[in-house]
């Protein structure tokens, strides 16, 4: 029994084989990738131009050869450009384009580089002076009424100047701007003034001389002479190192003011304690101890006599 239902079992799977070779025989469709009987094409020649790539049956230009954007830093098969010769009044710096006058007038000169050396390129105290004044007599001539003194009292005023700031000296092709009218420290010119009595001084020197200690006099070019005399006095007797100009930024209100590194006293008549009280204080405060004379001399009318000594061992003696 088991033989002919084994017979009959494998008589129906022949029909089915049967059927499914008379399918394969009759397909129509695509052989992925050939039918399993057909002979193999003889292999593809391509020309000089064309690259073949993963697959046999697709054939593309080199992507080099067609790529129609920009080549970072330059296409391969470009030849390299000629490297750049500089003129000998030239250097190359960190970008090639920068010429070493260019360089120069973009780099923040080291603050001991050029302080009190005289320099043609950074500041020798003559060249392009009109940056910080052009010479107008408005700086020091008084234009209106002289402003009389009154009762009003003297005023003490001074920053709070971090430890460790350092004002930058910057050279003559820089122009140097300041917040405040009546600036106490900050940004200055290398080299500072010679000691004395000037017709008309910029900030942008007084405030090195102001660094280095001294007492720096201002007056409005409208103030009552006889003040302003009194204080030149005072001054000239307490120490060497000392500026004298005008200044017409000055408040009306309080049109004399002495200056130190970081401090202002304001008044608007001479107090002659005051005054000496402020110098004794004040004076030789600066950030930097340097007791030798400037090199600036624009606008000098005379110079400071020595009271005492160089160094202005003490302060307003016999006052």
């Amino acid at each position: 029994m088991q033989k002919l239902l084994r017979t009959l079992d494998n008589n129906k799977y022949k029909d089915k084989r049967r059927n499914i070779e008379d399918e394969f025989e009759n397909w129509n469709g695509r052989w992925m990738p050939d039918r399993p009987n057909d002979p193999k094409p003889p292999p593809k020649v391509f020309p000089k131009n064309q690259q073949q790539y993963e697959y046999e049956s697709i054939t593309e230009l080199p992507h080099k050869m067609y790529w129609p954007g920009r080549w970072i830093p330059d296409r391969p098969d470009n030849p390299k450009p000629s490297p750049k010769v500089f003129p000998k009044n030239q250097q190359q710096h960190e970008y090639e384009s920068i010429t070493d006058h260019e360089y120069k007038s973009i780099e923040e000169f080291p603050h001991e580089m050029y302080m009190g050396r005289v320099s043609p390129e950074c500041d020798d105290a003559k060249t392009n002076l009109t940056i910080d004044w052009d010479h107008t007599p408005s700086e020091y001539t008084c234009y209106d009424h002289t402003i009389m003194p009154s009762k009003i009292t003297a005023r003490i005023y001074c920053e709070n100047i971090p430890k460790m700031y350092k004002a930058a000296h910057k050279c003559m092709n820089q122009r140097i701007e300041y917040d405040n009218n009546i600036p106490l420290y900050g940004p200055h010119r290398p080299l500072w003034p010679v000691y004395g009595e000037y017709k008309y001084l910029p900030k942008q020197r007084w405030l090195h001389s102001l660094e280095h200690g001294a007492i720096v006099m201002l007056y409005h070019p409208c103030a009552n002479p006889l003040e302003v005399e009194r204080l030149k006095n005072l001054v000239s007797k307490c120490l060497w190192r000392h500026i004298i100009t005008p200044y017409n930024y000055l408040e009306e209100e309080r049109p004399l003011a002495l200056l130190s590194w970081g401090c202002k006293l304001t008044m608007s008549y001479v107090n002659p304690t005051v005054v000496e009280r402020f110098i004794q204080k004040r004076a030789l405060q600066g950030p930097e101890k340097i007791i030798d004379d400037g090199q600036f001399q624009d606008g000098l009318m005379s110079r400071s006599n020595i009271v005492t000594d160089e160094a202005d061992t003490v302060l307003c003696p016999n006052m």
